[in-house]
């Protein structure tokens, strides 16, 4: 027996639905993020939160020695759920799989062949390979890189905090598609259907888990608790 179906598009508020389908118009699985090794579970959780706010929906984490990342909501803003997250044993095996499906590396890193941050290309499908925050990107990376690039800096400080390296760098990727591509978002009908529905679930998960939590704040009479009762 097939379970009903429910149109959980129907139990939200007409801007939230407008909202979400905004958001998913902006999507893209064409530009994605590979995080190294990362040290610190901060700036996994920061890099999360930039992505989605830029509109890459697919990350890949290559894990390191560091235990896994844990959620940290004050920073990644409960990113995470919005997005897919794909994790790597290897550098090799997560760089071998992007290159399969046709993404270009690049890879932050400084050596004398780094082109600067504006003079890449975002016009085909890329994927930006950042570096574990101590020793940088690994030399399996820069082997298998299409390009190496540097984020041009103007004072002595020379590297920045790897989660603002990211912001910086997906900024840039977005200018660059919007030009070269005419757009960022790029989803095909299906995919973008696909995405909706499943944020659509997200959101009255959400909307419910709010709507219980309040309903145990207040008192079964429906005063507040510590409140007195009302004199009848």
């Amino acid at each position: 027996m097939t379970a009903p179906h429910h149109d959980h598009a129907s139990y939200l508020a007409p801007e939230r639905k407008a909202r979400i389908d905004e958001v998913v118009a902006s999507r893209t699985r064409t530009l994605t993020v590979v995080m190294e090794a990362f040290c610190d579970p901060q700036n996994v959780n920061a890099v999360l939160r930039t992505c989605e706010a830029f509109g890459v929906q697919e990350l890949h984490v290559v894990e390191g020695p560091q235990k896994r990342y844990d959620r940290n909501k004050k920073i990644s803003q409960n990113a995470d759920k919005w997005l897919d997250v794909h994790r790597w044993r290897s550098t090799a095996e997560c760089l071998a799989h992007l290159r399969g499906q046709g993404f270009a590396v690049y890879v932050t890193h400084l050596d004398r062949g780094a082109k600067a941050l504006g003079e890449l290309s975002f016009a085909g499908k890329v994927a930006l390979v950042f570096g574990n925050e101590s020793r940088g990107v690994s030399d399996e990376a820069v082997r298998l890189a299409d390009a190496t690039f540097t984020i041009p800096m103007r004072g002595f400080v020379q590297s920045f905090n790897v989660s603002v390296a990211a912001a910086i760098t997906l900024a840039k990727a977005v200018e660059r598609r919007e030009a070269e591509r005419g757009r960022h978002g790029d989803l095909s009908e299906a995919e973008a259907a696909a995405l909706r529905a499943r944020f659509y679930v997200l959101a009255v998960k959400q909307r419910t888990r709010i709507a219980k939590a309040e309903h145990r704040r207040l008192a079964p009479s429906g005063r507040r608790r510590g409140e007195p009762p009302v004199e009848r």
